[in-house]
């Protein structure tokens, strides 16, 4: 096995681990009534912008390789950040509200169906049609059963598990928009750069609407248990995890990051169950075997890269 490969899929699995234990301790924080989904999201784009910009000054340029941005890409920086840094981020969030973080974890797992019909359409690939075609479906009624059987469970503050659901696999939508079609900035600049444009690009855009939310959270009453859950989600969950994602999108394909996405759901299962915050149901287990099938399917014979646009 190459190196390359070798580094990109352990970049992919602890990433994935990260995100995937993340999930239940975003549950939890905005269980707490302290901070909502948007407001998370605001949090982790403002203090990862922060780390990134004291690290650039900080750090040695042979470290970071940190480099400018050529005018004609200052466009698709600002587009890529709110695509897949506002995009995923803040869909996610305010999804966890609403629903079990499996069910979000699951539901976030759709990467590789959406991206796989994003690149038969935009792109030429060589995959077997019927299998294509049936590992699709079979991915989306494995997302659809997740969206509409999922019960409310006040107890655990799943007030609207529909509402959540969808919010989960639409912010899966963008990550898969950003994985296809923006290779060729991938392409161009250090996965440090690329981050620390994408996330100042994220903070401008979201900052008008949740500033005042930001300073009207109570700081000093969030109990050690908070400050813990907070600093997990913003330093592992946004800038390691994401700065690790960079990593694999130079090293890998677009469908082996999304396909390595379902290890996130067996790290939130055990740590949601740890924590009292999971329910599994006859009707999740048929999703979630519907959906791996799908994806098994649909990843068969996937491991070229999009070399041709049409």
């Amino acid at each position: 096995m190459k190196k390359k490969l070798v580094v990109g899929l352990l970049a992919l699995i602890i990433a994935n681990i990260i995100w995937g234990v993340m999930s239940p301790l975003l549950k939890d924080l905005l269980n707490t009534g302290t901070m909502s989904g948007m407001t998370v999201s605001a949090i982790r784009m403002i203090i990862c912008t922060a780390l990134f910009w004291v690290l650039s000054v900080i750090l040695p340029k042979k470290v970071t390789q940190d480099t400018g941005i050529a005018k004609k890409d200052i466009k698709w920086m600002a587009i890529g950040g709110v695509i897949f840094i506002i995009g995923t981020q803040t869909l996610t969030n305010i999804g966890a509200e609403y629903t079990y973080p499996v069910d979000a974890s699951m539901c976030c797992s759709a990467t590789p169906i959406f991206t796989l019909i994003l690149g038969a359409i935009f792109y030429h690939r060589k995959f077997p049609p019927m299998l294509k075609i049936v590992g699709v479906l079979l991915g989306l009624a494995g997302v659809l059963i997740f969206i509409f059987a999922t019960d409310e469970n006040p107890e655990m503050h799943v007030t609207n598990p529909f509402l959540g659901d969808t919010l989960c696999v639409l912010s899966q939508l963008f990550g898969a928009i950003y994985l296809v079609f923006f290779i060729p900035l991938v392409a161009r600049y250090s996965c440090f750069t690329l981050m620390k444009w994408l996330y100042t690009f994220a903070t401008i855009a979201i900052l008008p609407f949740t500033f005042g939310d930001v300073i009207a959270v109570p700081w000093a009453e969030l109990s050690a248990m908070s400050w813990f859950e907070l600093s997990f989600i913003v330093i592992l969950g946004s800038f390691v995890g994401y700065l690790l994602i960079a990593v694999a999108q130079k090293k890998v394909t677009p469908t082996l990051i999304a396909v390595c996405n379902y290890i996130q759901p067996i790290s939130t299962a055990i740590f949601a169950a740890i924590m009292g915050l999971a329910v599994i149901t006859h009707e999740n287990v048929i999703a979630t075997i519907l959906i791996f099938v799908g994806v098994w399917l649909v990843n068969m014979q996937s491991d070229e890269l999009i070399v041709e646009k049409k």
